[in-house]
């Protein structure tokens, strides 16, 4: 048995050894790659001209599978995109990335990178941070022949909405999610930890711009944190500022309750009222329970 062990080892090794094949030879400094660096130091200049000597008469353009056939002259008139609709554009190697350029063993010559594209759409205002892999075969002119890129498509979508109006949803000024909102304030402010635990969902998330909105608190740990406050604060009371808005969010079919008001409290130990400007948001599931709630106030009041 151990000697067939022995062998069994020695032939895997074998195999593998056999199984490796070299292609190819890949360089970390190559012209090829000062060619696809002077090709986007042409793209963030805006020189349409430039561009266009770096690509052969004929080029295939793949972009996320999708792939077609264009000109030299078409594809560097379209490169002006960036130039014409960012500011800040800017093209570097993503970082602790660098390219490759590969020359396989019948001679065809391929750069491969990594590059993070920053910069401000203009018209929307919505910031570009874009990782990109690009890869460039090149012809026996030193020519790209072939220009492959894959990337995340959700910010061009995100600016192409951007440019329509779109309704949303429906903002409503009575809902019984703004009653419930209130009888969650009015138990509240009768100091009913267990009644208060009934308006939201066992896994409910808490938290507030005071605590930081990286962090937050489950319905037990807010439970209990609710419980402290009552045993130091009493004549709690919640003036409404304005009205709340019930807002049905179409895009992810949910609701959501905002609401301000002024706080106020009397601090048992030192006899101090402290009253403090308070906005609360509340999300509910389909059930009408509240899934998660976040507060913001500033702990300004409470200080002396």
């Amino acid at each position: 048995m151990k000697n067939f062990a022995v062998l069994l080892i020695v032939t895997l090794i074998a195999t593998t050894s056999f199984a490796q094949k070299k292609n190819g030879t890949v360089f970390n400094e190559h012209e090829t790659i000062d060619v696809t660096k002077a090709f986007w130091d042409a793209v963030k200049n805006g020189d349409t001209e430039k561009v266009r000597t770096f690509f052969a008469d004929s080029v295939v353009i793949v972009r996320n599978g999708n792939d077609w056939k264009t000109s030299a002259d078409n594809f560097s008139g379209n490169t002006n995109f960036w130039k014409n609709n960012f500011t800040n554009f800017n093209v570097e190697d993503s970082p602790g990335a660098y390219p490759d350029a590969i020359e396989y063993k019948d001679g065809k010559m391929w750069v491969q990178d990594w590059l993070l594209l920053t910069g401000t759409h203009e018209k929307t205002g919505i910031n570009l941070d874009l990782q990109m892999h690009c890869l460039y075969a090149f012809d026996d002119d030193g020519k790209i022949a072939a220009f492959i890129q894959y990337y995340n498509n959700n910010v061009f979508e995100d600016i192409r909405d951007a440019q329509t109006t779109r309704e949303n949803g429906k903002v409503y000024i009575n809902h019984p999610y703004i009653a419930t909102l209130r009888k969650l304030l009015n138990t509240y402010s009768a100091e009913d930890v267990d009644g208060l635990k009934d308006f939201f969902t066992e896994d409910a998330t808490f938290s507030s711009l005071a605590g930081g909105f990286d962090i937050s608190q489950n319905l037990e740990e807010r439970a209990a944190d609710v419980a402290e406050h009552f045993a130091t604060r009493k004549d709690i009371h919640f003036e409404q500022v304005g009205y709340p808005d019930c807002i049905y969010y179409q895009l992810n079919a949910g609701y959501v309750v905002y609401s301000w008001w002024n706080y106020s409290y009397t601090d048992e130990e030192s006899g101090k009222k402290v009253t403090m400007p308070l906005m609360l948001s509340h999300s509910f599931n389909d059930d009408g329970k509240i899934v998660q709630e976040m507060a913001y106030f500033s702990t300004n009041h409470v200080t002396d």
